[in-house]
């Protein structure tokens, strides 16, 4: 027996009670907590409304074409975890025979790595929005790269401006460096990116909705 009388006994901790939590991770535990943060998703995702890479509240109704057989990405950095039900592209000008297929690649070093999602092929032969139907979730404070290819260098897809991207490199003392892309034979984008080359200018429109 040790000692004598009342031997008191801490009240056992409970995380979010008697023991704070940071973003709702308990302090106890071995190993190096992480506070993430990001550019994108400032606010906690609601179910059905839809996210995508821009950062401000700037409206945008342009279009662009893109170079077939050519993955363009762009970093998607989300301050909140968000779970998809889908992701869209919208065709804002169609050709005959127009394919797409939205991209989802892992960040390693700044640079884009492995494929993580790839959709099925996207008719974009008519105009409208396009949509992939899946199940993801994207880990707050985590560097994703977002992206589409295609098949024909001859339809539109709505974009965004570049100001409403964040900047991955600066382009001499002009513009800024918002993506990258890479060549890859439509639809077999390789699981691993390899080399992908600095972009400037307008990024296309790839929507998150939240499940």
């Amino acid at each position: 027996m040790l000692g004598s009388g009342d031997l008191a006994v801490q009240d056992t901790l409970v995380s979010g009670t008697n023991i704070k939590t940071i973003n709702s991770t308990t302090l106890l535990g071995s190993g190096d907590l992480v506070v993430a943060s990001g550019p994108h998703i400032l606010t906690k995702p609601v179910s059905g409304r839809t996210y995508s890479v821009r950062t401000d509240s700037s409206s945008s109704s342009a279009s662009s074409v893109s170079a077939a057989n050519t993955i363009y990405l762009s970093p998607f950095v989300p301050a909140n975890s968000l779970t998809i039900s889908n992701l869209q592209i919208n065709v804002a000008g169609s050709a005959i025979g127009a394919s797409a297929r939205i991209l989802v690649y892992s960040d390693l070093n700044g640079v884009p790595t492995t494929k993580l999602i790839e959709s099925t092929t996207l008719d974009c032969s008519t105009t409208g929005a396009k949509t992939y139907t899946t199940s993801y979730t994207f880990t707050a404070g985590t560097t994703y790269w977002l992206g589409v290819y295609t098949n024909n260098a001859s339809f539109f897809m709505s974009t965004i401006s570049s100001a409403n991207t964040i900047p991955i490199s600066t382009n001499a003392f002009s513009t800024a460096y918002t993506s990258v892309t890479a060549s890859a034979t439509f639809a077999a984008a390789p699981s691993t990116l390899g080399t992908a080359t600095l972009a400037t200018g307008a990024m296309y429109v790839i929507n998150l909705t939240a499940a």
